[in-house]
């Protein structure tokens, strides 16, 4: 190799290297998943947790969880998560949402809530961390991928993962039925049936398509809960996809 070729191939490497230093890790899509700890109020030491996810549109940000889960946070609940390098970070909901006391709005038809990200200037950070580790609103399906499709759920399963350092559980299931509506307790809802049956702590937590790559992040769906016979739990339950993209694109169109 004569010197000219040598200095180029140089050039090259320290070019390369530059470039990659610059870049930020990438985020394999199980640990997009968050946790949503919640202490009960009063004398009680009792900590509820659920699974939680964050999807971004329009420079806007979305943490997305089941409705019945949302209903049993209050403002100093606790948003656990694994930041894009890596390390374990919370923030509380009255920081993520100083100006509403309630920040969630519940679907009419399904069990999933959603609330606008939007903390103050001085809290930023958490906004970007939050940010980098969320799901663009084009990667939640619109179309129920077919019976036996291999599925992957992460979330928290009992509080499983949701200490430091984070780290979310992963279970491997299939798709096992079409879109169905049933009977809930407030009206007709639907519901999307697959294996296996999860433990309490997933709601909320989304569901992926498999895929090779760990990078990539198509969502099929969010964990609900499971149905069961005397015998024990038999079905995992999730809300469409669909219609997490559809509440959230609505959201983003309704206000300016």
């Amino acid at each position: 190799m004569n010197q000219g070729s040598a200095s180029v191939l140089v050039l090259l490497l320290m070019t390369l290297a530059s470039a990659t230093a610059s870049e930020p890790p990438s985020v394999q899509r199980w640990d997009r998943v968050v946790c949503i700890q919640t202490k009960s109020e009063g004398t009680s030491n009792r900590v509820t947790q659920c699974s939680a996810f964050l999807v971004n549109h329009q420079s806007r940000l979305f943490l997305v969880t089941a409705g019945h889960a949302s209903d049993e946070t209050n403002r100093n609940s606790r948003v656990v998560y694994r930041d894009q390098e890596g390390r374990s970070q919370w923030a509380k909901l009255d920081v993520l949402f100083p100006e509403r006391s309630n920040p969630w709005k519940r679907h009419e038809d399904s069990d999933f809530a959603i609330a606008e990200v939007s903390p103050e200037e001085d809290k930023q950070v958490y906004f970007s961390q939050l940010t980098a580790i969320s799901i663009p609103l084009k990667n939640l399906g619109v179309d129920t991928p077919g019976r036996t499709t291999k599925i992957e759920t992460a979330g928290y399963p009992l509080g499983i993962g949701a200490v430091d350092p984070i780290s979310p559980v992963v279970v491997v299931g299939h798709i096992a039925s079409a879109e169905i509506s049933t009977d809930s307790d407030w009206g007709v809802e639907p519901i999307i049936y697959c294996t296996p049956a999860l433990a309490q702590g997933t709601s909320g937590g989304p569901v992926f398509l498999s895929e090779e790559s760990p990078e990539s992040a198509t969502v099929v769906g969010m964990y609900v809960g499971v149905v069961f016979d005397a015998s024990g739990a038999k079905l995992s339950k999730l809300a469409p996809s669909r219609l997490i993209h559809q509440a959230i694109a609505e959201s983003c169109a309704g206000d300016p």
